[in-house]
């Protein structure tokens, strides 16, 4: 194990809890601002609102961070040359890019990790999508899980025809197909960087209503990007925790992005609210890379950012203005106007947030990696009570859920 590992066990059997099949929201609410809002300010004070009060309970002249991913229509349904139907999930690029936007903006072909439904698909078959010509050649197998290498015809952008030929790939648990309202209602108002499998289900909530009440308040917004992958949904399997491996999903932050975090830092009162589970895993991971280079003294930092570095003590309480002062010298350095890099950070009990204040998420299954990033904000016991009183009080509960608002520090 890695040295940042913790040293005490860490048993899964903490962060599971029963979760009736009734409470998971198979369908959204008629309008996304109307859920109801978990406000958790610190152990018994809680409060019970609605969505759209969310401005009125942020700190004036904060700064939330979302995540403008979109998700893409990556389920295909392919033929074997036999005939029989396959559906080839497409889960992220390898080649000739690790970029979502630079391969779905392109007509050149490219190869896709992904996940395969059907039997007797091998190595070196070619599948086909009848309405489009898209061919679909498989580089790797094992299991669900392969590779295949994409060509089409007519020069068309991969991003515009599998929208045209694919269907959004919903959450497995929510057990039905997606429907044609899933296109607007399973996508932030705000998506913008296609390439996620899964949507960042926290911003589902956000309208043009509520960005307007926070901009009342000089409640500013900026805009990171994290890919999400199906490791997402993947479950914890290893009994104690820190035999498990975290899946990767790339990451990325313009240099404008920066400048507000840092203004922000640097203001009197600074407060961040990221918006889901993967806008605060790209802002940790980004004070990670940025507390490197204060650490260390140079620039050269890899954009990759491993499992357990916010259990890195040399990390710990280093000023997030220095952070975000060192990664906008490190772009200046480099010549480049935003960073990019895949993370597998890990939120948890025992992690150190560096520049994070607040979360807004929703409710999450349990036993995964999003529970115990939750635990890892609120505390080891708080989690429990969270969501005995969410059940409670008739929350509904994963994507099409309801919203909670975590504070991890007072204002």
């Amino acid at each position: 194990m890695a040295s940042h590992v913790p040293e005490t066990a860490f048993p899964l059997d903490n962060y599971v809890y029963e979760l009736p099949a009734d409470r998971i929201a198979i369908h959204p609410l008629d309008e996304r601002d109307a859920s109801k809002l978990f406000v958790w300010r610190g152990p018994g004070k809680v409060e019970h609102r609605v969505f759209r009060e969310v401005a009125d309970i942020l700190p004036e002249g904060s700064l939330l961070v979302v995540n403008h991913t979109r998700v893409i229509c990556a389920r295909i349904a392919m033929q074997k040359p036999t005939g029989g139907i396959v559906e080839v999930l497409l889960t992220d690029p390898e080649l000739p890019s690790r970029d979502p936007a630079v391969v779905l903006a392109s007509a050149a072909p490219s190869q896709w990790r992904c996940l395969i439904g059907g039997k007797n698909v091998h190595v070196g078959m070619v599948l086909t999508e009848p309405t489009s010509g898209l061919q679909a050649t498989v580089v790797r197998r094992d299991g669900a899980e392969g590779s295949v290498a994409l060509a089409w015809r007519d020069g068309q952008l991969l991003g515009d025809l599998i929208d045209e030929i694919g269907r959004l790939p919903l959450p497995p648990y929510l057990h039905r197909e997606a429907e044609e309202s899933d296109r607007d209602r399973y996508q932030t108002v705000y998506a913008a960087e296609s390439g996620s499998v899964a949507a960042p289900t926290a911003g589902l909530h956000f309208t043009d209503r509520v960005f307007a009440a926070c901009d009342a308040r000089g409640i500013d917004r900026a805009t990171v990007t994290l890919h999400v992958g199906m490791g997402t949904f993947r479950p914890v399997e290893a009994t104690d925790v820190r035999n498990h491996v975290m899946h990767q999903e790339r990451y990325g932050v313009s240099r404008s992005t920066v400048e507000q975090l840092l203004r922000n830092a640097e203001s009197d009162t600074p407060w961040i609210t990221a918006v889901g589970t993967t806008s605060i895993r790209t802002l940790e991971s980004l004070y990670a890379v940025g507390a490197r280079i204060v650490r260390d003294g140079t620039y050269e930092q890899s954009m990759h950012v491993g499992q357990w570095e916010a259990f890195d003590p040399t990390l710990h309480n280093t000023p997030r203005a220095d952070v975000f002062r060192a990664l906008v010298a490190m772009m200046d350095h480099h010549h480049v106007s935003s960073l990019w890099g895949e993370t597998q950070l890990m939120i948890a009990p025992g992690a150190q947030l560096g520049c994070v204040d607040a979360l807004i998420t929703n409710f999450h299954q349990p036993g995964n990696t999003l529970l115990l990033l939750v635990a890892g904000v609120v505390g080891e016991d708080a989690w429990r009570a969270i969501y005995d009183e969410a059940l409670e009080k008739d929350y509904r509960f994963l994507s099409y859920g309801d919203s909670s608002l975590l504070f991890c520090r007072k204002p």
